[in-house]
């Protein structure tokens, strides 16, 4: 039972991850959908737009909870790397029962944890982050903008 209950929350998240990267692409986005290996991937979209690349991952929040535990070891150091690199904070795409999708950098969830919060609701997912319908109109310095307000 629990190995159809994986497959099945597996055939969610990349029918999600697919969605969205056509999604960003209608929105004049460049985006790849890294296929999934037997090593795994430190995320699961590389887009670009305006000459700034971005890298996603996305999640399906059962229930509407994402738990932090589901940031892996491998997407923290890749996407701190990336960030260190010059590019854009990493990204969390975070889609709520509704269908609604919410981007959150990846450091505000990473202090939430820190400070020993296990997962949060749908009511804190949108009070921090951005609906995907926003982020993907605004201009390139609104993308960083927003993500300051909940990091101060």
């Amino acid at each position: 039972m629990v190995r159809v209950v994986a497959k099945v929350n597996k055939l969610v998240g990349n029918h999600f991850e697919q969605e969205f990267c056509d999604y960003l692409a209608e929105h004049g986005f460049w985006a790849h959908n890294m296929a999934q290996t037997a090593a795994g991937q430190p995320a699961d979209v590389i887009a670009v737009k305006d000459g700034i690349g971005y890298l996603i991952d996305c999640k399906v929040c059962e229930n509407n909870r994402f738990r932090l535990s589901r940031i892996e070891e491998n997407q923290e150091t890749a996407m701190t790397r990336w960030e260190l690199c010059g590019n854009f904070p990493g990204l969390f795409a975070l889609k709520l029962t509704d269908n609604s999708v919410w981007m959150i950098h990846l450091g505000p969830l990473l202090a939430l944890r820190t400070a020993g919060v296990s997962s949060i609701n749908a009511e804190k997912i949108r009070m921090m982050g951005l609906e995907l319908e926003r982020w993907v109109k605004a201009k390139p310095y609104d993308r960083s903008c927003w993500s300051k307000t909940f990091c101060d």
